[in-house]
């Protein structure tokens, strides 16, 4: 294991401070410098600047951490390279011809034989890309393209010996609060290395691919607010110790185009590692398909059921191969195969190493006791096949449920109209049920803040408690709910009045709107209160 030279590991407080894709943009180096006023370079600082009410310990301390950062960038600089592809040329819904920008981004090496990680939109649609290295010496690389809307990963290969290989850590061991450093070339200005700090994990967002002309989903993602910026997709965020937890790959902006906000999205080492592996072994990345719609176990959930980790079915198309060996809407996933499921995302990851073909056994738990079926995997067919749909609680539902883009998720999940309740799920709670919202009757600053229209009835949520019943139903903050059961909704009071006589396990109907400068968006559930 590498270790980054003169680390200090001393605890020392520290103030620091939907998605877009930061890579696979047109970018122009910037260049610039900079001299004292007489032409000759400022002068010299003093050995130590006269600051108030700082100790000589404190001053020490903070030299150290300065030499660790600096010697933490040192370390993992030549394992991080600049790509930049060569553009090319497609067309658009009318078939007319449009010259393609020429992406550019960044990569971490994977492998010291010339094998390279980085963001399949950073090389989408590229056979060959250009790949500079820390030292300035650039190779011809060909590129290993997942192919994969949900899988935002892909391979560069250069003809390349005893190459400066970064460690990948185990993601799983992230905490939010640590600190990250994240190190590639936004605008084209590569070894740019900046810091910040994990912010959250879990993060789930859907990006326009400007190069590919669709739409990405992401799920699992490490947030930090170490600023990245376009440029910066494909590079690494690592830890203190140099080691890679992440690939950076989003970020929330202000439209696109828009620089860093504080709020950037990195694709977990775990995962990234998994798909890379995947594409130099077969060359190729093949999905299965289980036929389910997973959700990650809340903490609560995971107190009542006695267990670390798993994926919740949410729901199960009536023909898919899950149906077909018997896993119900409520199961809790824990194993496939050999792969242990701890959350969504290796459920999904599971899939990449199972492929189409397949039988592979799925250990679950049901109403606490644990069962293993055997599941024949089938090959997924894209979102929107011209093709007859199963059907799951009255919605039609695609084939690649379990790599279904966060905007579908709500639409074909368990909230729809239900066909059938004799596989209703038993209530994990018992007693009064509770919504888990705080509401407000609409008055002229409501309006004006979430956008709702004088004449709209209801109440309007004001807040939303996480993992609560309206927070996994896809309630939000500013939504108008207008009718619960038979009961209209016109002033707070109605809510209360409605859930009254309310238990767990109860059947519950909702109709709710959400509004926005471009539309309005009426929702409804029928289903179990759970």
């Amino acid at each position: 294991m590498k270790v980054v030279n003169n680390l200090v590991t001393k605890s020392v407080a520290w103030p620091l401070l939907a998605g877009v894709l930061i890579g696979g943009v047109s970018i122009a180096a910037l260049r610039g410098g900079s001299a004292g006023s007489d032409g000759r370079g400022p002068a010299p600082l003093p050995a130590v600047l006269p600051v108030n009410n700082l100790t000589k310990e404190n001053i020490d301390l903070l030299r150290e951490l300065d030499e660790s950062f600096a010697n933490l960038a040192e370390h993992v600089q030549p394992s991080v390279v600049h790509i930049r592809a060569d553009g090319g040329v497609t067309r658009d819904e009318q078939n007319n011809r449009l010259v393609r920008m020429a992406p550019e981004g960044s990569g971490v090496i994977f492998r010291p034989d010339g094998y390279i990680v980085t963001n399949d939109h950073v090389v989408a649609g590229q056979k060959n890309v250009t790949v500079i290295l820390a030292t300035g010496k650039e190779y011809k690389g060909k590129v290993i393209s997942a192919s994969d809307r949900q899988a935002d990963i892909a391979v560069v290969k250069i003809d390349a010996k005893d190459l400066p290989a970064a460690r990948f850590a185990d993601s799983a061991k992230v905490r939010p609060g640590q600190f990250a450093v994240a190190i590639g070339s936004p605008f084209g200005l590569d070894q740019t290395v900046t810091v910040g700090h994990v912010s959250a994990l879990g993060r789930a967002s859907e990006a326009p691919d400007p190069i590919a002309g669709d739409r990405r989903g992401y799920f699992d993602l490490i947030q930090t607010d170490a600023p990245i910026n376009q440029g910066n997709s494909g590079g690494p965020l690592v830890n203190i110790v140099g080691e890679v937890i992440g690939i950076n790959s989003t970020i929330l902006a202000a439209g696109f185009g828009g620089g860093s906000t504080g709020i950037g999205f990195a694709i977990p080492s775990n995962q990234a590692r998994t798909i890379a592996d995947i594409l130099i072994e077969k060359g190729e990345l093949k999905r299965g398909y289980l036929g389910i719609l997973p959700a990650g176990l809340k903490d609560f959930q995971k107190a009542e059921l006695k267990l670390d980790g798993g994926a919740l079915v949410e729901a199960v198309p009536n023909d898919g191969p899950a149906a077909v060996a018997g896993i119900k809407q409520g199961d809790v996933i824990v194993k496939i195969g050999d792969v242990a499921v701890r959350s969504e995302q290796d459920l999904r990851n599971a899939m990449l190493r199972y492929g189409p073909g397949e039988k592979v056994s799925v250990d679950l738990v049901r109403a606490g006791e644990r069962k293993t079926v055997s599941v024949s995997l089938k090959s997924p067919e894209p979102f929107g096949a011209n093709r007859p749909q199963a059907q799951a609680n009255g919605r039609p539902m695609p084939d690649d449920l379990e790599n279904l883009a966060p905007e579908f998720r709500r639409f074909f999940g368990p909230n729809g109209p239900r066909v059938d309740q004799n596989d209703a799920v038993p209530p994990l709670r018992e007693g009064k049920a509770r919504l888990g919202i705080t509401v407000e009757n609409i008055d002229d600053t409501n309006r004006k803040q979430f956008n709702i229209p004088a004449n709209a009835p209801g109440v309007v949520v004001k807040v939303v408690e996480p993992g609560s019943f309206a927070d996994r139903s896809g309630i939000a903050v500013g939504d108008v709910i207008t009718r619960i059961d038979d009961v209209k909704i016109v002033k707070a009071e109605d809510v209360k009045k409605a859930m009254a006589s309310k238990n767990w396990g109860d059947p519950i109907a909702m109709t709710w709107t959400a509004f926005a400068k471009e539309g309005s968006s009426m929702r409804s559930l029928n289903t179990t209160l759970r």
